[in-house]
């Protein structure tokens, strides 16, 4: 009996630990004067996440990917910093940092080939972004089979 405690006590703690990792991600689509962009969000260990998709007209392989977070101490001088990318797929690239009215901290990304950005995201199960004043980390956990309802949603 107490073998059958301490196993459903671990696979509990399990199934609780994998939920607060990452949460489902959500797809939100929204239109404005310069177009159309569609975002996939999650909570990621209590912080909101999202990479936002938006393509420049009238390609389908030319766009701009958009992260945006809330992370503290990453918004110090948050207008002059740079951000590096750490993929856990090895990749890591270099990108401004911008902070939106809304306070979140956005990193823009322009790409001429979308595919090739995305597909670097997909092969990773884990971000981590660092500027000069910290590092955060974030998982991209299920964010791969989300990619294609990501671009459907964008025009692509």
């Amino acid at each position: 009996m107490r073998n059958l405690v301490s196993a459903v006590f671990v696979f509990l703690l399990g199934a609780s630990q994998s939920a607060s990792a990452g949460e489902a991600w959500t797809l939100d689509s929204q239109i404005d004067g310069k177009g159309k962009t569609c975002s996939l969000s999650r909570m990621d260990q209590g912080r909101p996440f999202s990479i936002t998709l938006a393509f420049l007209p009238p390609t389908t392989d030319q766009g701009v990917i958009r992260l945006s977070f809330n992370e503290p101490k990453l918004m110090q001088d948050a207008k002059k910093a740079l951000a590096t990318l750490e993929f856990s797929n090895g990749a890591s690239e270099s990108h401004r940092v911008e902070v939106a009215p809304s306070g979140t901290i956005q990193i823009p990304i322009v790409a001429l080939e979308v595919d090739d950005v995305l597909q670097t995201f997909s092969e990773s199960q884990r971000l981590t972004v660092a500027t000069r004043f910290g590092s955060t980390s974030f998982s991209l956990e299920g964010f791969a089979k989300r990619i294609p309802a990501l671009r459907d949603c964008a025009g692509g």
